[in-house]
Order: structure tokens, then C-alpha cells, then sequence
């Protein structure tokens, strides 16, 4: 036979049974996807679940029911309490202060010479701005609620859980241009304190700021170094000032402030202080400086009883 032919019959009965055999194995193959997993769903199916177990810790371990807010963690870690911390993102970034003893193209309104441009910025940073806060975070912020001045539903629509503050940060920059305007005296037609004698309201007042300032910078943590360096013309090491630091995004907050405090137009006008409000004492040294006022405080410890 030639051996480029082949057998290729069979009997019609093995025919059959091949058919038969064929059929039910693609059957029983089909069958199988669909009874049985296959290994690749089940690997979708675990890594399902561990994306929605991880998602859910993830949730669970991030999510805070005592801590409102996440804004400015790094402020909350070496802070007192403020309401500020859950209004506003301040957000912390890093800089490098200008510390050049030469002034710069574009100087701050610190180290600019008295202008009127600056002294209007000045001006709007000094500008007393009160901001409404509740009776609770006035306790969480340590102090007494029932002497702090009550902005009342009536006069404020601000609800029956409203209280005035201000911002101590601006109270500090307000020291800070009393001594940039004590420095330029003539200018702004502001003379020195005198260092001799009883010191009068003006020197109290000077002094007050200074400490103030003393105590923020003496409380800010602030251990930056300055390196020391070789400098042209300079026969010891000469500091570089221009420290790197972390820092707000103060023009942020003080447009916020602005934002969010009351009309100080209508404050002037509706908050004298009402009859039977309780009062919290002023400090002895204020009637040694005006001891005519007594006379209106007829029972008061400092004075003398009249009638």
C-alpha cells in the first residue's frame, strides 16, 4: 500500500461512541465553568475583599469622632486650644525669612520707610475685630464665660450662643508698629516714653507692649541656628539671619478675619455695656492713676464709702 495513504474509517459504531463521548465532554467542560469557580475569580474575589478590608481600617483608624477637624495638626501639637484650629486650613509651609541687614526691593511693611501705603495696611492690621465664639470653647480655651461680653441674638442674629473675641495675633503687631512709630517719632508725631519718675499711662502702655512681645517670642520654641560665615570685608564670621521656618499663610488668615468678624461699625454703636451685667475687677493700679473715678465706685474696696 502506498504509504501516503492512510486508514481512515471506522466502524459506524465506534463512530458513535467517539461522537457520543466527544459531545458529553464538551458538555460536561461547559458545565464545569459554570458549577465550578475558577481560580482566577477567586483571586479577584480575595483581592476584593482586602482592598474593601483595607479601605474600611483605613476609615476606621483616620476617622475621629473627638477631633472635629484635620487642619493644622502641626498648630494643635504645640498649641492651646483655639476654635481657629477647625475654621481655617492655615497652612503650614516652610520659608526663608529675609534676614539681609540691606533693605530689599520689595520690602514688608515692617522695613519699609513710613509711607501712607503701609501705614494703611498698618492700620486694618490694627483695627480691633471681634469674632463670635460659644460658651464652650470659651471654657476649653481656659477662660470664664460668665464676665465675657455677650454678642445677643437680638442686636447680632448669631443665635443664643454667642461671644465676643479677638485675635492676640494682632494685638502683637500692634505692639510692633507702637515701636516702629515710637522709632520714627517725628513722623507720626509720637514721642518717647520718659524713663524717670511715676510712669504715666503712655509709659505703661509701652511697656505693656514690650512685654508682650518678650513673652510670644520667649514662648515661640523657636531654637533655629544661625550659621556663621566668612564675609567680604568682615574680619569675624558674619551671621546669615535668613533662617529657614515654618510659618502660616498670614495674608489667608488676615483676609479670613475680615471675613468672619462682626461689623465693627455696629459693635461701636450697640455694645456699651449693659446695667446688671457681672463684671470682672480691674487691677488696683488703675485707681492709683485715676482716683477721681472713685468717687463713681461708691463701695468699692479702693475707695472711700460716701454718705
Amino acid at each position: 500500500m502506498d504509504a501516503r495513504y492512510h486508514h481512515l474509517g471506522k466502524s459506524s459504531s465506534e463512530d458513535g461512541d467517539d461522537e457520543k463521548q466527544s459531545f458529553l465532554g464538551r458538555y460536561e467542560g461547559k458545565r464545569s465553568l459554570w458549577t465550578r469557580p475558577s481560580r482566577t475569580a477567586i483571586a479577584l474575589s480575595v483581592l476584593n475583599f482586602l482592598v474593601l478590608l483595607t479601605s474600611a481600617m483605613l476609615f476606621i483608624t483616620s476617622w475621629r469622632p473627638w477631633e472635629p477637624s484635620t487642619f493644622n495638626p502641626e498648630l494643635r501639637r504645640v498649641s492651646t486650644y483655639s476654635p481657629i484650629h477647625d475654621r481655617i486650613d492655615l497652612e503650614m509651609h516652610p520659608i526663608q525669612v529675609n534676614g539681609s541687614l540691606f533693605m530689599p526691593s520689595e520690602p514688608s511693611i515692617a522695613r519699609a520707610m513710613p509711607n501712607n501705603a503701609s501705614d494703611e495696611i498698618w492700620d486694618d492690621i490694627e483695627l480691633t475685630r471681634v469674632f463670635p465664639v460659644t460658651k464652650d470653647e470659651i471654657i476649653k480655651m481656659g477662660k470664664d464665660p460668665s464676665t465675657v461680653a455677650k454678642l445677643t441674638n437680638e442686636l447680632w442674629g448669631l443665635g443664643e450662643d454667642a461671644y465676643a473675641t479677638t485675635f492676640d495675633l494682632y494685638h502683637q503687631l500692634h505692639c510692633l508698629n507702637t515701636f516702629r512709630q515710637i522709632a520714627y517719632g517725628k513722623h507720626y508725631d509720637m514721642g518717647m516714653g520718659k524713663a524717670d519718675g511715676e510712669p504715666s499711662i503712655r509709659e505703661i502702655h509701652i511697656n505693656h507692649c514690650a512685654d508682650i512681645l518678650y513673652q510670644a517670642l520667649a514662648c515661640s520654641g523657636n531654637v533655629n541656628l544661625i550659621t556663621m560665615h566668612w564675609v567680604e570685608t568682615q574680619t569675624y564670621p558674619f551671621p546669615d539671619m535668613s533662617v529657614n521656618r515654618q510659618c502660616i499663610n498670614f495674608d489667608k488668615l488676615t483676609q479670613w478675619r475680615k471675613d468672619n468678624t462682626v461689623d465693627m461699625d455696629h459693635y461701636i454703636e450697640v455694645m456699651k455695656k449693659p446695667k446688671g451685667v457681672k463684671e470682672a475687677p480691674v487691677p488696683a493700679e488703675y485707681w492709683k492713676l485715676h482716683p477721681d473715678e472713685l468717687k463713681h465706685f461708691p463701695t468699692h474696696p479702693q475707695g472711700e464709702p460716701v454718705g
